[in-house]
């Protein structure tokens, strides 16, 4: 499919690039300009063109967002096309490249001012779900026993939650952990997929950062830069809105690992739990 959509827009298909779950092409313009080109649903596009706005906004201050960076659809099917940028994604994250993200991720909030209802719906999808927040019940009730249990939890502190702790006027990554950036040595190049991006919380990406380091802290991601991200969560995430924001974090992996991976259900259950007990 990827391939027919590069042919349909007269792309020179490079190769495959490797990570993420709906894949990339590295292709490359008649001009010879090198991008990268992602195939989505053509129900997808409404949402890929605000993920785009939000990338543009966050370029204008500074994140190092590829450029140029847009969407678009071709007979059957919706894409994002990006620069293919300079440098690769960091086999251990370091504290300078946590640092930079933590600067990158500063810029974020206000970014978007005209605001949206992500507060209202963040804390709905902790009680009864939301799929367009990647944050979906089914899948977990299906998989039942622990996975249930801590479902359970997540609901209890959705109903607990009040949506005025979370923030509606940042930009939001939506996928900000630390395979999601391209490194040259010492310095993040460029910040990645943005496919995922909204109005909404920015401290919902910092939490979620903070699970993805600790998950891989000694193992992927150095010491150092795991507490660099710990106290940053610490200082900026107040603890009733860090509860809430653990809460959709966990729903979020929850579901797709049910959904997708069921045979790294287990493992993320004990995540969750981590995850929630150091946030709660």
């Amino acid at each position: 499919m990827d391939t027919r959509v590069a042919a349909e827009l007269d792309l020179v298909v490079v190769g495959s690039l490797a990570g993420g779950e709906h894949g990339a092409l590295a292709v490359d313009s008649r001009a010879g300009e090198p991008l990268v080109l992602k195939v989505f649903a053509p129900t997808d596009q409404v949402r890929l063109a605000e993920a785009m706005r939000v990338a543009d906004r966050v370029r204008t201050r500074g994140v190092p967002v590829p450029d140029p960076y847009w969407s678009g659809t071709t007979n059957d099917r919706a894409y994002t096309l990006q620069r293919r940028c300079e440098g690769e994604i960091p086999q251990d994250l370091e504290a300078s490249h946590a640092a930079q993200m933590l600067e990158f991720w500063d810029a974020h909030r206000d970014a978007m001012p005209e605001g949206s209802d992500w507060p209202e719906r963040a804390v709905r999808a902790l009680v009864v779900g939301d799929v367009d927040l990647w944050a979906g019940h089914a899948p977990i009730r299906a998989a039942g026993g622990a996975a249930m249990e801590v479902l359970q939890e997540i609901i209890a502190i959705g109903e607990a939650a009040d949506a005025a702790v979370l923030r509606g006027t940042d930009a939001m990554h939506g996928d900000w952990h630390h395979r999601n950036l391209l490194v040259q040595g010492p310095t993040v190049s460029a910040v990645i997929d943005w496919e995922s991006a909204r109005a909404g919380d920015a401290r919902y990406d910092l939490v979620l950062l903070n699970f993805w380091t600790d998950t891989y802290e000694g193992h992927g991601v150095s010491v150092e830069a795991a507490e660099l991200i710990r106290r940053a969560v610490e200082v900026s995430v107040e603890p009733d809105a860090r509860r809430v924001l653990a809460a959709l974090t966990c729903l979020h992996q929850l579901w797709f690992v049910c959904a997708h991976r069921p045979e790294r259900v287990d493992d993320t259950v004990d995540r969750a739990r981590r995850h929630l007990t150091r946030c709660g």
